[in-house]
């Protein structure tokens, strides 16, 4: 019988968290929260990382429009921009960020990061290990992601609060980084060794339908993620990254097919489309003209696609005639006309019940193409690579023929055997794939190690840097509630207050 998910997800939230209460940081603590059973809440706190990681759009004020989510990175790194007729959002354009500025992003991971950690807290009994073993890789999954936008940020007391002490101390982010390491261990050691009598959460986990194999590959393949994160940082790859993934094959990874997705039963009304559709789309099938004539392509992808004849730019952008695409850079004065210029395409925007995306098969490809190149893992680094840009071109509803003639150019862009700096070439080929995909894993692989490095960066003439900033600032409500903690971390510059692994 089909679950009305949506729907469970809204009633979950209202009865855990009491709308924002019981798991969000620096919010009152309620004496007592609701007794749910893990796997309802499962499903919700599935459902909410994926319309967390999406974008939200509030063109109220379309001078400064509220945002949430990461749509700032498409626009910083060449691949979006936004439309003739709007005003460009000067706080982006001039990389001018207050505290206010995306502070949605820190209250709603850590009201999700919470429902994990409930649905941890509340299965530490024998026939519960598969759900404790979740909970544990799925708060590794949001905390790396609070890192790599703040740095140190609430963890070890984050959700320790009590109704006298709403003030969890920050933890040094290489630290938290650590343990998360240490987290996703311990969750594949739990599914390795569940009793036979373990409840298997296929009723409720709407991501790999309880396929507990899965999710160690899905362990497996955040933890590389996390670990080449600091493959910059001077003696680590040997020190610590080797050691720490030795013992994982290829195989053990995501591989074809097996991406993270989340399909929680979308149907066609208000609030219960796929997030990322519906910021683009009603559910008459109008366009929501906030986004869907707002944000159109970036002429650094657009110069990408057509410069290496590749297909998947139809794709990731409609041709606003015949076969051409056109698009903008990002905070340029003189922007081309809207008719000459490419909305986001079909590839992205699929429909309204689209999976929701966590982790595709290609990104996984993509990070154990770069791992075999630096001899992190043992595999072929051109097979993975080749492999990867098969995938992307798979989700965008492309042929595996056309991703072998693309791949056969004598181009130094695209052929593996051709490529000058095969790291380059895995990330810039990373980057075109992620395109409206994964934007903060974008941010980051430039902030580790400057590729792309044919970035158009901002236009505008009262940019305060040259190139966009390292890193969010506290929000405002942190300022607000836990000013003492926030002032322990000192002055933050946007431009120079570094994640611990950056080198760039």
């Amino acid at each position: 019988m089909k679950r009305n998910i949506l729907l469970l997800s809204l009633i979950i939230t209202i009865l855990v968290s009491c709308s924002k209460d019981f798991l969000s940081v620096n919010e009152t603590n309620p004496n007592s929260p609701s007794s749910v059973p893990p796997g309802l809440l499962l499903t919700s706190a599935l459902n909410s990382t994926v319309r967390n990681i999406n974008m939200n759009l509030d063109l109220t004020d379309p001078i400064n429009p509220v945002r949430r989510g990461f749509d700032f990175v498409y626009l910083w790194y060449g691949q979006w921009s936004i439309s003739q007729g709007y005003s460009q959002p000067t706080n982006l354009t001039q990389y001018n960020l207050f505290n206010r500025n995306y502070q949605d992003n820190w209250r709603e991971n850590y009201l999700t990061a919470g429902n994990f950690d409930y649905i941890e807290k509340a299965s530490q009994n024998a026939n519960s290990q598969n759900y404790l073993a979740i909970a544990k890789i799925m708060k590794a999954f949001i905390f790396h992601i609070m890192v790599d936008c703040y740095g140190n940020i609430p963890y070890t007391d984050a959700f320790k609060a009590s109704d006298s002490n709403f003030k969890p101390n920050y933890d040094k982010d290489q630290l938290i980084y650590e343990d998360l390491i240490k987290q996703l261990d311990d969750a594949k050691i739990l599914i390795a060794n569940a009793s036979l009598t373990a409840e298997n959460p296929s009723k409720y986990d709407v991501m790999f339908n309880g396929d507990m194999n899965k999710w160690i590959k899905f362990a497996n393949t955040l933890k590389l993620r996390i670990l080449m994160h600091q493959t910059a940082m001077s003696g680590r790859i040997d020190s610590y990254i080797k050691p720490s993934i030795s013992t994982i094959k290829t195989e053990q990874f995501i591989g074809v097919g097996e991406s993270a997705m989340v399909k929680p039963g979308y149907s066609k009304s208000e609030g219960k489309q796929n997030p990322f559709w519906e910021v683009f789309f009603k559910s008459d099938d109008t366009k929501q003209a906030d986004a869907a004539t707002y944000y159109f392509a970036g002429s650094d992808a657009v110069d990408f696609y057509t410069g290496t004849n590749d297909p998947r730019g139809l794709k990731f952008f409609a041709p606003y005639k015949g076969t051409s695409i056109g698009g903008n850079y990002f905070g340029a004065k003189l922007l081309k006309n809207a008719t000459e210029t490419s909305p986001i395409g079909e590839g992205l925007l699929k429909a309204f019940d689209q999976q929701g995306i966590i982790l595709t098969d290609f990104e996984s490809l993509f990070l154990q193409a770069e791992a075999a190149y630096y001899g992190i893992i043992t595999g072929d680094a051109k097979a993975l690579y080749e492999s990867a840009v098969k995938q992307s071109f798979v989700y965008l509803g492309l042929s595996l023929g056309q991703a072998s003639e693309y791949l056969g150019q004598q181009n130094i862009e695209v052929n593996y055997d051709l490529a000058p700096n095969k790291q380059q070439l895995i990330l810039t080929q990373k980057w075109a794939a992620l395109n409206g995909i994964t934007p903060y894993e974008i941010w980051t692989d430039y902030r580790r190690t400057g590729f792309p490095n044919f970035i158009h960066f901002t236009e505008d003439g009262n940019k305060k840097n040259p190139t966009p900033p390292v890193r969010l600032l506290y929000p405002q409500t942190e300022l607000q509630y836990n000013s003492a903690a926030v002032l322990a971390q000192g002055t933050i510059n946007v431009f120079t207050s570094k994640i611990f692994w950056q080198s760039n």
